[in-house]
């Protein structure tokens, strides 16, 4: 008896956890109203470097995000004069959960899903937490040269971000952020992860010029500026970046 009314119980959470999920998607791409991105640093290596460059960070430091959507909805008539509003939090004192690489089983992403989104809600503003939480975990880029792969959540709207804690980086760092910052949006990647090469067409900014290489900007989700057959770079800020067709829809630019 007991134990049938434990999974009833059970089943009724995780039905109404699902709802919730689906409707805070639909609701975040309705675009009828400015959506609240809420920045969370974390030190990532727990350096000096890092706390102080964590300590100067100010809101402006992030404004080429909501520019950069602004401009973007205006190509494709987006009635919303601000998309985005991109305000900075105090510092999280307390990592991230890890996730173990070696593994790609289907079970393990749902349970470094729940992990994550369970940190996630002990580490942000509570009420005031925002319509997307990205949590940005610096590192001093001279101790650090390699940092983690970076990588959102659709369901709750989370975007973990590894970036480095250098003011030289603050445009690249702003274009990852902006890049899972869509994807919890449900805008997908358009690269080869084995090579990291955009995708031919959806992942580049310009596919059908008669010359196509090189592209001058990078498509958002495309990751990077093809410049030549085999070799793209990131690019160093966002105003060499774009929202392709395919990702416009993805993120319901298309009505």
């Amino acid at each position: 008896m007991w134990k049938k009314i434990r999974i009833s119980t059970l089943l009724a959470i995780l039905v109404m956890v699902a709802w919730n999920t689906y409707f805070e998607r639909v609701e975040a791409t309705d675009w009828d109203e400015t959506l609240d991105v809420v920045i969370y640093p974390v030190n990532g290596d727990g350096s000096g470097v890092t706390a102080g460059y964590i300590r100067k960070l100010q809101a402006t430091d992030f404004s080429g995000i909501a520019s950069f959507m602004r401009k973007q909805a205006i190509d494709y008539a987006i009635p919303i004069d601000e998309p985005v509003s991109v305000r900075l939090a105090e510092r999280v004192t307390a990592l991230p959960p890890t996730r173990d690489d070696s593994s790609n089983s289907v079970i393990d992403t749902i349970l470094y899903s729940l992990r994550l989104r369970l940190w996630a809600a002990f580490h942000d503003n509570g009420w005031d937490a925002g319509d997307i939480r990205v949590f940005v975990v610096y590192y001093d880029p001279q101790t650090h040269p390699e940092i983690p792969d970076s990588l959102a959540l659709p369901k709750g709207l989370i975007g973990l971000v590894h970036a480095y804690a250098d003011s030289d980086y603050n445009g690249t760092n702003n274009f990852v952020i902006a890049h899972e910052m869509l994807h919890t949006l449900g805008a997908t990647d358009k690269y080869d992860p084995a090579t990291n090469m955009p995708l031919y067409p959806v992942g580049y900014a310009n596919p059908y010029v008669t010359h196509r290489y090189p592209q001058q900007m990078a498509e958002i989700m495309g990751g990077r500026i093809p410049v030549d057959k085999g070799l793209a770079y990131i690019p160093e800020s966002l105003d060499h970046v774009m929202i392709g067709a395919r990702t416009a829809l993805e993120i319901n630019w298309f009505n």
